[in-house]
C-alpha cells in the first residue's frame, strides 16, 4: 500500500526518517531498493536539511566551507555525510568510538588553549609566557611568538581570524590572520614592538607562510584595571571592577561602557519601588549588594553576563541595567537536582565516554501534593554561600549554563524571563563530591562539558532542561551524564587550565604519560574507578560559619605543584 503512494510524497516521508529506516525500507521489496538508490542524493540532502546540518539550499561542495575535514572524514556523497554526522553524535554520547592523540609539539607547561578546526591549527599559551601555533594534522608548529614578548599566563580569546590576549599594563592585543588579512585594515594603533615581533615571527616560520600566522592588527588601551575578558565575534568584553567594557574588534572601537556592575540596580525590587512610590516616583531604586572579584564573563548579541563572587549577573547591552541576579547565596540553585551515579551504561568497545545514571531529587519553596524536599531559600542569618565560576550562553541565546565552584552546574532556562518564576526554572547537577573544587566549563552547540577534581564530565544542554524527576523509578532522573574514566585523578585534574570543544573534539592540557598509563595499565584503570566511585557517593560536605551567621561551602585544597609536562591531549570522533 505505502508503495503506491506517489513516489515524491514516499521521498518526502523517507526524508523525516533516520539512517537505520531508510536502509530497513530499502530492503523490503526491489521496488523500494530501486526508488532509495535512483533517489538516494535526493533523499539524504532532504535528511540533512530536517536534521538540521545544513541549509536546504546548501549544494554539496560547500560543505568544506561549513565543516572542517576532520568532521568530513570519510565524506563522499550525501548519504555518507549523514552517515559521519550520525558517528560524530554517536561519540559524543559513548555509542561509538573514537580515540585520543597527543600534541607533543605544543611542549610543556599549557595555559590556554584556542582551536580552529577549520582552518586545521591550535593556539597554545604558557605558564612561563609564549604563545604557539600548531598544525592540527602533523603537529608542526606553524607560528610563535616568544617568552619575552608574550606575558606568563596570557589570557587568549580567538574567533574569526582574529586573535586577543593581554599583554602587561593591563591592555589587550589584537592580531588577525596572515591569510584573509584585508589590504587596507582600519586605521591601526599598533606598537613599534608588535610590528618587530611580527616580522621576527615571519622570518622564523617563512616555510609555513600563510597557514597559522598572525598579523598585528591593534593595541586596545583601557580605559581602567580590567581582568575578565571574554571575545565572540565581533564582540570583546572586559571587565573591570566596576565597569564593563564593549568593544567592536573589526574597528577597534570601545562602542559601550556599563557602569555599576558591583551595585547594580536590583531587578527584582523595580516593581515594588514603583507600586509603592506611585504618586511621586521619586524614590531610589534598591541596589544589590557588592559583587566582589569577576572570575568570568561572556556575552552576545542582547546581553552581558558577569560571575562574580558574590553572584551571577546578566545585564542588557540595550538599556545597561541589570536584567537577572543570582544570588551565591543559595542552598539549591532550582527546583530539580541530578547527581551522578556510579552505576552506568554498559561500555561500547572503543568508545571513550562511559554514560552514567543519575540520581534525581525535587525541591520547592513551598509544600505541594507531591510532598518534595522543602527548602527555605533564603534564611536570614542562615544563607549558604558558593561561588560562581564560569557562565555561558547557549547557541541559541536563550538558556545559561553556570558552574558553581562545588563541583556543580546550573542551567537556567529562559533567563531573559526574568526573576519571576526563576526558580522553577532552574536545574542543578552535581558531578561527585561538592568538596572538589571546579576547574572549567566549556560549551559547543547542545554540548556542555565541565572539569573538576572528580573528572571530566559531559551532559547534553536539550537534555538537561528536558529532564524529569522519577521517586519511583530507578534510576530516578532521566538525564545521563557522560564521563572520561581516563580523566580522574585529582591529582592532574586540578592543574587542568582550559579546556575547549570542538565539532569533533575536546581539548585540554593534560600529561600524556599517564594518559598512555591509563590506556594500558588495567590496574591504574581500577584505582580511577574506585576513585571516582568514592566521589559520588561522598554526599558530605564541609562547611564554616561566619561571624554573620552565614554558612560557607569549604573545597578541598587543590594540588597545583606537581612537576609534569603540560600537553595538549585531544578526544577524536
Amino acid at each position: 500500500m505505502f508503495i503506491q503512494l506517489p513516489p515524491e510524497l514516499i521521498l518526502s516521508i523517507l526524508s523525516l526518517l533516520d539512517l537505520s529506516c531508510i536502509q530497513a525500507f530499502s530492503l523490503v521489496c526491489k521496488i523500494c531498493k530501486r526508488l532509495v538508490d535512483e533517489n538516494e542524493s535526493s533523499i539524504y540532502h532532504a535528511l540533512s536539511a530536517y536534521r538540521g546540518y545544513i541549509d536546504s539550499r546548501t549544494v554539496f561542495n560547500q560543505l568544506p566551507s561549513l565543516y572542517s575535514s576532520k568532521s568530513l572524514v570519510g565524506v563522499t556523497n550525501w548519504k555518507s555525510f549523514c552517515q559521519r554526522r550520525v558517528h560524530i553524535s554517536k561519540s559524543w554520547t559513548g555509542k561509538a568510538s573514537s580515540h585520543y592523540v597527543s600534541y607533543s609539539g605544543s611542549g610543556s607547561k599549557v595555559h590556554r588553549i584556542k582551536i580552529d578546526e577549520q582552518a586545521g591549527f591550535i593556539v597554545t599559551s604558557f605558564r612561563d609566557g609564549g604563545l604557539l601555533v600548531n598544525d592540527l594534522a602533523n603537529d608542526q608548529v606553524l607560528w610563535s611568538l616568544p617568552k619575552t614578548y608574550v606575558k606568563q599566563f596570557a589570557h587568549l580569546e580567538y574567533g574569526e581570524g582574529f586573535l586577543i590576549f593581554d599583554r602587561l599594563g593591563g591592555n589587550k592585543e589584537v592580531w588577525h590572520l596572515a591569510s584573509g588579512f584585508p589590504p587596507t585594515p582600519p586605521q591601526s594603533n599598533t606598537l613599534p614592538d608588535q610590528i618587530s615581533a611580527s616580522e621576527e615571527s615571519y622570518q622564523k616560520y617563512a616555510t609555513t607562510y600563510p597557514k597559522g600566522h598572525f598579523k598585528p592588527w591593534a593595541i586596545l588601551r583601557m580605559p581602567r584595571l580590567t581582568s575578565a575578558f571574554r571575545f565572540v565575534y565581533p564582540t570583546l568584553l572586559v571587565g573591570g571592577w566596576d565597569h564593563a567594557f564593549i568593544w567592536d574588534i573589526p574597528s577597534c572601537e570601545l562602542v559601550q561602557t556599563i557602569t555599576s556592575i558591583q551595585e547594580a540596580e536590583d531587578p527584582n525590587s523595580a516593581f515594588a519601588v514603583v507600586v509603592a512610590n506611585a504618586p511621586s516616583f521619586d524614590a531610589p531604586a534598591p541596589r544589590l549588594g557588592p559583587l566582589g572579584n569577576l572570575n568570568y564573563v561572556d556575552v552576545d548579541e542582547k546581553h552581558i553576563f558577569i560571575c562574580g563572587v558574590t553572584a551571577l549577573r546578566v545585564f542588557s547591552r540595550a538599556t545597561g541595567k541589570c536584567v537577572l541576579d543570582v544570588s551565591s547565596a543559595r542552598r539549591e540553585f532550582g527546583s530539580r537536582k541530578f547527581s551522578a551515579k556510579y552505576e552506568s551504561e554498559t561500555l561500547t568497545e572503543g568508545a571513550a565516554l562511559v554514560n552514567h545514571f543519575t540520581d534525581g531529587e525535587e525541591f520547592s519553596l513551598s509544600s505541594s501534593s507531591f510532598q518534595p524536599r522543602i527548602i527555605d531559600e533564603f534564611v536570614a542569618g542562615e544563607s549558604c554561600y558558593t561561588v560562581h565560576s564560569a557562565v555561558h550562553v547557549s547557541s541559541c541565546g536563550r538558556h545559561l549554563v553556570a558552574m558553581l565552584a562545588s563541583a556543580r552546574v546550573v542551567v537556567i532556562e529562559n533567563f531573559q524571563e526574568g526573576p519571576f518564576s526563576l526558580y522553577n526554572r532552574m536545574v542543578q547537577i552535581q558531578l561527585g563530591a561538592s568538596r572538589s573544587p571546579s576547574k572549567y566549563l566549556a560549551i559547543h552547540d547542545d554540548r556542555v562539558v565541565v572539569a573538576n577534581n572528580n573528572g571530566l564530565f559531559l551532559f547534553s544542554l536539550s537534555a538537561a532542561l528536558e529532564a524529569k524527576v522519577k521517586p519511583d523509578a530507578s534510576p530516578s532522573g532521566t538525564l545521563v551524564i557522560s564521563r572520561a574514566p581516563f580523566f580522574g585523578y585529582h591529582v592532574y585534574m586540578s592543574n587542568v587550565t582550559c579546556l575547549q570543544l570542538s565539532d569533533t573534539g575536546l581539548y585540554l592540557n593534560w600529561d600524556p604519560s599517564h594518559l598512555q598509563l591509563c590506556l594500558e595499565d588495567e590496574a591504574e584503570q581500577a584505582r580511577l574507578d574506585a576513585l571516582f566511585r568514592a566521589s559520588v557517593n561522598d554526599r558530605t560536605s564541609r562547611h564554616a560559619r561566619m561571624p554573620t551567621g552565614d554558612i560557607l561551602i569549604m573545597l578541598d585544597e587543590g594540588i597545583s605543584t606537581v612537576a609534569v609536562q603540560r600537553l595538549v591531549v585531544t578526544t577524536y570522533f
